[in-house]
Order: structure tokens, then C-alpha cells, then sequence
């Protein structure tokens, strides 16, 4: 009688097991079939997303890009003048307030929103990329100057050869979506710390 038992314990051990088994997979199924949703619900946004800015871009017809500054261009970029601040760091790192000239020569009002300003190279001095956020129009035939902070270093000594300059590259970008940039040289005059 104890084998009997011992089997009947097994049997009842066997069946408790396949009826947790079953809810298990019941549960399973169910996790899966949310998951399922949520994935189906995911693509849906998704693709109703893609198709939105696809249908707003080729609505607007707007058409940006990147314009190489030379004369005759309708965006005029100069350097107006370069502060420098005081010893920042350990490693002569200096601040430098960049004033940057944007003239309007279009025909129309043209709205700067963002000025980046790094360096071009790797040449003895550079600087740290830097770009700024505006949102400023500028009326036809008329200038506006902007203040752009940077930081900058002589990450090396100039070569014997190597003429004391740095090559900067500044990037003005409109509010239609345009970019225009020129590349400057300027002076760089090594200095010392007392």
C-alpha cells in the first residue's frame, strides 16, 4: 500500500504541476498577445509619424542648404572683433567673445537662428566648437553684429615654419533653413604668463 502510495502522491505532485504548467502558458500567451499590441500600436505611431513629416516636408516645399560664402552671396559673414578674456584653466585655455557681422543683402527679411563658430584644421591653436542659439531678423540691406563665446588653446608649439594663424570656420544658419559658411584667418600671438 505504501507504493500505491507514493504513485498516488506522484500523480497528484504531476497534475498540480500541469495545471501551473498550463496557467503559465496561459499567462505566456496573454503577455504575448499585449506585447503584440503594444507593438502593433508602436508601428502604427510610428509610420502615421514618418508619413506626417514626409507629407509637412514636401508640402512646404522648403528646400535647405549649404552655401560656401564668397562675394555676391545674399548672407555676408565677417568678424567684427575678438575679446579675450582672462587665464581660464590650468591648460591656457582662454574665453574669447567673437563678434561675428551678418549682413542681409537679399531682398527679403531673413531670420538668423543658430551661429557656429570652430576651428578649421589642426593647426597649433584651436578652438573649442561653439554654437549658439538667436532668433533675429535682419532687414534687407542691414547688418546686425552677434556675440559668440568660445574657448581656445595653443594645443602645441607653432612649427619653425608654421605662420602664427588659425583657420576658423564660421556657420550662420537661417530660419528657412540655409546655411552659410566662411572660413577666416586670423592672427595668433603667443603670450606669457608671468
Amino acid at each position: 500500500m505504501p507504493a500505491f502510495g507514493a504513485i498516488h502522491d506522484s500523480f497528484n505532485l504531476y497534475a498540480g504541476n500541469r495545471q501551473r504548467f498550463a496557467k503559465r502558458c496561459e499567462l505566456s500567451r496573454e503577455a504575448r498577445d499585449n506585447v503584440s499590441m503594444r507593438q502593433k500600436e508602436t508601428l502604427v505611431k510610428a509610420a502615421f509619424a514618418v508619413a506626417f513629416v514626409t507629407a509637412c516636408s514636401s508640402s512646404s516645399g522648403i528646400v535647405s542648404q549649404a552655401i560656401e560664402g564668397g562675394p555676391g552671396q545674399e548672407i555676408v559673414v565677417s568678424i567684427a572683433g575678438v575679446e579675450t578674456g582672462a587665464l581660464s584653466d590650468r591648460e591656457g585655455s582662454h574665453e574669447y567673445e567673437v563678434q561675428i557681422e551678418v549682413s542681409n543683402d537679399s531682398n527679403l527679411p531673413q531670420t538668423v537662428t543658430r551661429i557656429t563658430i570652430k576651428t578649421e584644421g589642426n593647426g597649433a591653436f584651436q578652438l573649442q566648437p561653439s554654437s549658439q542659439s538667436f532668433n533675429e531678423m535682419i532687414d534687407p540691406g542691414k547688418d546686425y553684429v552677434f556675440t559668440v563665446r568660445a574657448r581656445g588653446r595653443l594645443v602645441r608649439a607653432f612649427g619653425a615654419t608654421e605662420q602664427h594663424v588659425v583657420d576658423v570656420r564660421c556657420i550662420v544658419t537661417l530660419a528657412n533653413g540655409d546655411s552659410y559658411f566662411y572660413t577666416f584667418e586670423g592672427p595668433v600671438r603667443e603670450t606669457t604668463t608671468p
